[in-house]
């Protein structure tokens, strides 16, 4: 059989369990345009070599790429369909995964203030609305897919809530938001840069895309001069926002006294995470963090003294 069907069956049959899988759909279909139209058995193993490295490394994208092949060949051995994975079973050990980078008040201060900086003769709004883009990201803590696919039907600014709709893993929820939010989002559309029924639009008045807003977002931090140490492989993120509003959220939990390990599944919920693992790995601590959890600890350390 084709290598181009039995993705294609591998693919319809990952959807028909409630996965996207766009991302490694794209990777599959790249994956037979490497190595041509021809029959699954006569896929090379040094082809496949040879497609997964990243620019020569291995990076972290070899190991996606290589994981993504893995479960394909499952499937097309469990079906009879090959008989054997070309995959190399020899794998070099995973890069470092990427630390999120945790922003700080004043340094998401001077990202919206930098906004201007994307305004130009054809977009003269941009700047305003990347604005609001950026405080609803850090306000509501949503994922930019998530925040982009929103509509002025989604936004309900007398309940403040926003409906989250087809999210992560085909699943919707309803995102309560705070005053200050619902004053902003009030303002942006009342403003007339709404030329659709998108709430953060592109110049063209469609909804704005992922890769354009991370373009728009590489600009405006640069402009801002917010940024890793010279040495960094990688620099801050639009996605780690979301990072920040949870860290930033906890921090304010430990500095009200509240019981964080009690709070803790429902900033989960608010995340749309399925677990509290997913939630977990977006709480990377921070000096500010772990000098409230030290303080935390010995109260409690030093009411356990007094009580013995």
């Amino acid at each position: 059989m084709r290598l181009a069907r039995v993705v294609e069956r591998y693919l319809s049959f990952k959807r028909s369990l409630g996965m996207r899988f766009e991302s490694e759909g794209y990777q599959l279909r790249s994956f037979c345009r490497a190595m041509g139209d021809i029959d699954i058995r006569c896929v090379r193993p040094d082809r496949v070599v040879a497609f997964l490295p990243s620019n020569g490394r291995v990076t972290r994208a070899w190991h996606y790429k290589h994981v993504i092949l893995n479960g394909f060949y499952r499937f097309a051995v469990s079906r009879g369909h090959v008989a054997q994975c070309p995959l190399p079973t020899m794998i070099p050990k995973k890069p470092e995964s990427m630390q999120p980078y945790i922003y700080t008040t004043k340094e998401l201060q001077a990202l919206l203030d930098a906004t201007p900086c994307l305004c130009g003769p054809r977009t003269p709004s941009c700047g305003r609305i990347f604005r609001v883009l950026l405080l609803t990201l850090y306000g509501a803590g949503l994922r930019i897919g998530e925040a982009l696919k929103l509509t002025l039907a989604d936004v309900d600014l007398e309940k403040g809530l926003l409906h989250m709709r087809d999210g992560k893993f085909h699943k919707t929820r309803l995102v309560p938001i705070g005053p200050r939010l619902v004053a902003v989002l009030k303002e942006h559309i009342e403003k007339g840069d709404i030329r659709g029924s998108a709430l953060f639009p592109s110049s063209l008045g469609a909804a704005m895309g992922t890769g354009c807003a991370e373009q728009l977002f590489s600009r405006l931090r640069r402009a801002a001069g917010v940024q890793r140490e010279p040495q960094a492989r990688y620099q801050p993120r639009l996605h780690d926002i979301r990072h920040t509003a949870a860290v930033h959220r906890l921090l304010a939990w430990y500095q009200r006294g509240k019981d964080v390990q009690h709070l803790l599944p429902k900033l989960s919920v608010y995340l749309g995470h399925a677990h509290i693992s997913g939630t977990q790995r977006y709480l990377t601590m921070t000096p500010d963090l772990l000098k409230q959890a030290n303080r935390r600890f010995e109260r409690y350390a030093l009411s356990e003294v007094r009580h013995d």
